[in-house]
């Protein structure tokens, strides 16, 4: 059976002017790639290296009643607010996507209490990372429009190392490259209004996960991520999160994970194939993980700027199929509704 050597707690991943790979089991106090000597072999100015490092935050939300994604990012060259809301019982979606040229907004190096604040054109949101309390509380405000009634979400995330523990990988993309990838899943508690209806998360019932990322991510990328939650037959909350991206090494260190009752289980190495028909299939070559994804909605965000382009496809649907925790139990995963993301861009 697979496994992985979580190594322990540091201040940084970058240790004189050298990346370290590998995982963790706790946020660092601070991630700054740039303090990385040479990243490149050509001696690019700093300025350079800033608009290779790309960051974001994404919060992926769900409980009976509803599905929800959230993306902040700062791309250099631009940065985008993504906000995807599916009614699991009417089958409605919101779907609202805002750009902002250059670094609009700047991402935080650390989550010990930073913040990070925009407004614009009705468009509004605030997040608080504060893990000296184990919480990350995150508001959204979006004005009405003629295709969409308001929305507003106020939301707190329960990040206690105690209930759920958190991964952090920094993954090896060339010899002085990295990519960094913080992953938590957590309780959650909080409400969400859209026209007339609110829906009230509450912690019992409710699953988010957070993950926080930074990286020297080549020119042309493609990174395809899928993650789902929901309750075992004893009740107990589960939660998976898996990708397939340019990253080396992929076996010796990678961002897969499962919890279970909180517990972490660090994940092999997957490849997701398919898309005929709607239905992908998620497989490892350990035998830990075998999972079938059938597609009910799907959403595309292209943009095209001639040198520049991205097209996000995210994908809702059920999955289906195991995955197996260290312990060697096999979690039945039975029609999870869940999120198939591929990430193509060229920046």
């Amino acid at each position: 059976m697979y496994t992985r050597h979580l190594l322990p707690q540091r201040d940084e991943p970058v240790e004189a002017g050298k990346p370290v790979h590998g995982s963790w089991t706790s946020p660092f106090e601070k991630v700054d790639l740039l303090g990385i000597d040479r990243p490149y072999h050509i001696p690019f100015p700093d300025w350079v290296l800033n608009f290779r490092l790309k960051e974001w935050q994404a919060f992926t939300v769900q409980n009976d009643d509803i599905l929800m994604e959230i993306v902040i990012a700062n791309m250099k060259f631009f940065c985008f607010a993504e906000i995807l809301f599916w009614n699991k019982q009417s089958k409605e979606k919101m779907h609202v996507f805002k750009t902002r040229p250059f670094s609009a907004w700047r991402m935080p190096q650390s989550l010990n209490s930073s913040v990070i604040d925009e407004e614009c054109g009705g468009f509004s949101f605030r997040i608080h990372n504060c893990f000296a309390s184990h919480k990350i509380t995150l508001s959204l405000s979006i004005a009405s429009a003629i295709e969409r009634p308001l929305f507003k979400a106020d939301l707190v995330f329960d990040l206690d190392l105690k209930k759920s523990t958190p991964l952090a990988v920094n993954l090896f993309i060339a010899e002085n490259r990295s990519m960094y990838i913080f992953k938590n899943f957590s309780c959650i508690e909080g409400s969400i209004v859209w026209g007339d209806t609110t829906v009230t998360l509450q912690s019992e019932s409710a699953c988010a996960l957070f993950r926080d990322c930074k990286g020297f991510i080549p020119y042309r990328s493609n990174y395809i991520n899928c993650r789902a939650f929901g309750f075992d037959a004893d009740g107990l909350r589960f939660g998976f999160s898996l990708g397939e991206n340019i990253v080396r090494k992929l076996n010796v260190n990678n961002e897969n994970a499962l919890w279970l009752d909180g517990t972490l289980t660090p994940l092999p190495p997957v490849r997701i194939t398919g898309a005929e028909y709607g239905e992908f299939v998620i497989q490892d070559i350990e035998g830990m993980i075998d999972l079938n994804f059938k597609l009910a909605e799907d959403i595309n965000t292209p943009l095209d700027l001639l040198i520049i382009s991205m097209e996000r496809a995210c994908s809702i649907g059920l999955f289906n199929g195991m995955v197996m925790t260290q312990e060697g139990e096999k979690l039945s995963v039975r029609n999870v509704m869940g999120i198939l993301e591929n990430f193509k861009f060229k920046l």
